[in-house]
């Protein structure tokens, strides 16, 4: 009895360990005075315009940096200022001739016969085989499409 115990327990405490933890369902997005994006559980300090975006919804609360820190309210409610995000395509990134440029170039070395050397994560170098070209041929294709004039 004493052994089926322990097994009991054990199994109680993996199935508690293996539970997904829910997230918070409110959190905070803001710029850094260097530019860089924020995301908190924790809203930022007073003096910085930020948004309050709730999990499950697709609504956010932009909150000006004379609000506060807290809005009165982080639930999204007819009367308290979320609106939906906005879920439209990112536009199209612009043209880069120099990404252009070495796109092309690219293409053109993998459409040669010349063994091409690469080097992988650790820094070893390879020989490309051939299904390994056709993929950096595809890659090389979709940035001269999105690159090239």
């Amino acid at each position: 009895m004493r052994k089926s115990g322990l097994f009991v327990m054990l199994v109680a405490v993996a199935a508690l360990t293996c539970m997904p933890v829910q997230a918070n369902e409110t959190h905070y997005r803001w710029v850094d005075k260097h530019g860089n994006p924020v995301h908190s559980d924790r809203p930022p300090a007073k003096g910085t315009d930020y948004e309050v975006i709730t999990s499950g919804t697709s609504l956010v609360r932009k909150v000006g940096s004379e609000e506060g820190a807290v809005p009165a309210e982080t639930s999204p409610s007819a009367d308290n200022k979320f609106s939906p995000v906005d879920t439209a395509k990112p536009k199209a990134p612009e043209k880069n001739a120099e990404y252009c440029k070495r796109a092309q170039e690219n293409l053109r070395t993998l459409n040669s016969k010349a063994r091409i050397r690469m080097k992988d994560n650790q820094g070893e170098i390879y020989i490309l085989t051939e299904e390994d070209k056709e993929e950096k041929r595809v890659e090389a294709r979709s940035v001269i499409e999105s690159a090239c004039e």
